[in-house]
């Protein structure tokens, strides 16, 4: 669909796989964090798709709404699963435990196989 979101992806696997300098406690965490925004992009994307218009405002909640009453591929699916499993990832708290690296990779994971099945139905 989009290359920012590859490109996303793409960093976020490579902090994943070698953290370096600042990243290497925070790595997971970033990667998490890069990854929403890759699935935020593909989640602007896919609304503009179903609604026939480019949805340049709105929350992420509202878009997530879109994509719930409109959209009947199991894409919409997993980005709204991905979404919120990535923003529980990205918030921290005292009291829980950071996001594992399995954990993150199995998201972008995730995303990247809808990235591929997207490339490969245009």
């Amino acid at each position: 669909m989009t290359s920012t979101a590859e490109t996303l992806l793409l960093r976020a696997g490579a902090l994943l796989d070698s953290p370096t300098g600042p990243t290497i406690g925070n790595s997971a965490r970033l990667a998490a964090f890069l990854t929403r925004q890759a699935v935020e992009d593909l989640i602007d994307e896919r609304c503009a798709q179903l609604c026939g218009i480019p949805v340049l405002t709105g929350s992420a909640k509202a878009k997530l709404a879109v994509l719930k009453s409109l959209d009947t591929t199991p894409m919409g699916a997993v980005l709204i699963d991905s979404w919120y499993q990535l923003t529980m990832f990205c918030h921290q708290h005292a009291y829980q435990l950071s996001p594992t690296v399995s954990e993150v990779r199995a998201q972008c994971n995730a995303i990247s196989a809808i990235l591929r099945s997207s490339q490969e139905s245009v």
